[in-house]
């Protein structure tokens, strides 16, 4: 008698939004990525008496920017879209150094329109960010789809619902980061255009504390994905560092006195920094979470 394990077909889930059951259509862009996020195989819009044209436009715009989800239906009764994506050909780990390579773009960018005085690179900027959204996203659907099916985590490299709580707010941090270095590009611009300028002694500090704060973020985040002891003790070295620059530097522009815009720029590295310590926090926990020379773990 041979025994041959029974092959589960594929789940696939549906989630229709009724969108005449939502006061203002500004909240369907944020349910649909939800429902993309919880790994919905369709996801469709629809209303009682049909919806507006510009619901329709929203929910066609946010879906497309939503990776693996193509609209396959779209006219003014509903809007209908489908994930083709098959979830075992995107490894976590990957995603999460794929965000870094972006943000760490985007901050050389920032550190470039400092230096040279420019702001023709920070366009680049809110194109990225963009980007970083959707690989987020992207990122926390993997997630979600790994807690609830088993079979596909060791495949992209999720160990336990642990590995994917840290993951997530990994993720998320990569992101905030995103968004903090945009508003710093932001900034930038608006204080540009007011004739705003730096001195060059400023400059100098500056320019210093942007490229200890890159090295902290890429170091960082390599502690993550490359568990090593020495890598989170580096990178808890950087950025401490980089807190005590920058703090140094903001006491020198209060004793000067300075004007605002440097106070500002230096504070926004500062942030960065203290963004770093939330991901080291997760590296030293994923560290633990196997035998090393450093430590024994055992589980009963």
């Amino acid at each position: 008698l041979r025994l041959i394990p029974a092959v589960s077909a594929k789940r696939v889930s549906k989630a229709s939004i009724r969108a005449d059951q939502v006061d203002g259509e500004d909240l369907i862009p944020k349910l649909i990525i939800g429902c993309y996020a919880l790994g919905y195989d369709t996801i469709e819009v629809v209303g009682k008496d049909g919806l507006d044209e510009s619901t329709v436009d929203k929910a066609v715009k946010t879906m497309r920017r939503l990776r693996g989800l193509e609209v396959v239906e779209s006219h003014r009764n509903k809007v209908v879209a489908q994930s083709f994506m098959d979830p075992t050909k995107f490894p976590v780990d990957s995603l999460i150094k794929r965000l870094q390579i972006l943000v760490s773009r985007s901050l050389g960018n920032v550190i470039e329109a400092l230096e040279r005085g420019t702001t023709g690179r920070l366009n680049e900027v809110r194109r990225v960010q963009d980007e970083v959204d959707e690989l987020y996203w992207l990122i926390v659907r993997q997630l979600l789809v790994a807690l609830n099916r088993r079979e596909i985590a060791g495949e992209i490299g999720i160990e336990s619902p642990l590995h994917a709580s840290g993951d997530r707010v990994t993720a998320k941090t990569l992101e905030q980061i995103g968004s903090v270095i945009m508003d710093l590009a932001e900034e930038i611009v608006r204080q540009k255009g007011k004739g705003a300028k730096l001195e060059e002694r400023v400059l100098v500090s500056i320019g210093k504390l942007a490229r200890k704060t890159q090295e902290s973020f890429n170091t960082t985040v390599e502690s993550l994905l490359t568990p090593d002891i020495r890598l989170i003790e580096r990178s808890m070295s950087l950025v401490n560092g980089t807190l005590e620059m920058e703090s140094e530097i903001t006491h020198e522009l209060l004793k000067s006195g300075e004007y605002a815009y440097p106070r500002i720029i230096v504070s926004y590295f500062g942030m960065l920094a203290r963004y770093c310590n939330i991901i080291i926090e997760i590296a030293s926990h994923r560290f633990l979470r196997k035998s090393s020379r450093v430590a024994a773990v055992q589980h009963q």
